[in-house]
């Protein structure tokens, strides 16, 4: 199983600069990074005009995979003016954008064009230990992303990966947010997390699809739990 959206065709990478406030044990990007050391994610964040490029209609395109685009720090007329008005001149394509912090959807919401895909990953409804990672709150972003469903008409997307332990209530906290789609997977890179049974995990998945909700499967496997 490929380890991106199935549905995505493009992945720019049109901010530059930063280092991602999360510090996520698991995270490829931060490791792909270190491993290459790419200049283009070092010093301040920048915009690199020619990551705007114009997309054939009916595109997906995943904008900042190697990074949170709702990182609080990236100036604000960056992604305010210059990448939502990019998107927004691109009405026929479907730009997704991905983010541990969708307070960026509350703060920006009147600014973002309806061809963006609002998009949250969410690990579990439990509490993450630091150790594994600084993100917000996992119940402060499920509450934020069931929001958004009463203050703008984007299409919200939530992403459960890598999936952790998590509460009976999980599957229903997700089904109100009314996802337009929700991708599950495990951990592919033996980070040895705190995870659910492979039958948790499928039945999650089962309840999801009961209420209509579009699931794509990513690594579903046996849990390898953090020692």
């Amino acid at each position: 199983m490929s380890r991106m959206y199935p549905f995505i065709t493009y992945k720019p990478n049109p901010i530059a600069g930063g280092e991602c406030p999360h510090e996520c044990s698991y995270c490829w990007a931060t490791a792909l990074k270190k491993r290459y050391g790419f200049e283009k994610y070092r010093g301040e964040y920048r915009l690199v005009e020619k990551e705007l490029r114009t997309y054939p209609p009916d595109s997906f395109v995943f904008v900042q995979d190697m990074g949170d685009i709702g990182d609080p720090r990236i100036p604000g007329g960056l992604i305010t003016v210059k990448i939502f008005d990019w998107m927004k001149k691109q009405p026929k394509v479907n730009f997704l954008t991905m983010t541990k912090n969708p307070t960026f959807y509350l703060t920006w919401h009147n600014s973002i064009p309806e061809n963006v895909i609002l998009g949250a990953t969410i690990e579990t409804d439990l509490k993450i230990p630091q150790d594994i990672s600084k993100a917000p709150d996992t119940r402060l972003r499920l509450a934020q992303m069931a929001e958004l469903q009463n203050i703008t008409i984007n299409r919200r997307f939530m992403s459960i990966e890598p999936i952790m332990k998590f509460s009976p209530s999980f599957a229903d906290l997700i089904i109100d947010i009314k996802p337009w789609a929700v991708a599950v997977g495990f951990d592919n890179y033996g980070n040895h997390l705190p995870e659910p049974s492979f039958s948790e995990t499928r039945g999650l998945i089962d309840k999801l699809r009961d209420r209509g909700i579009t699931v794509w499967e990513k690594t579903i496997r046996e849990a390898n739990s953090r020692a």
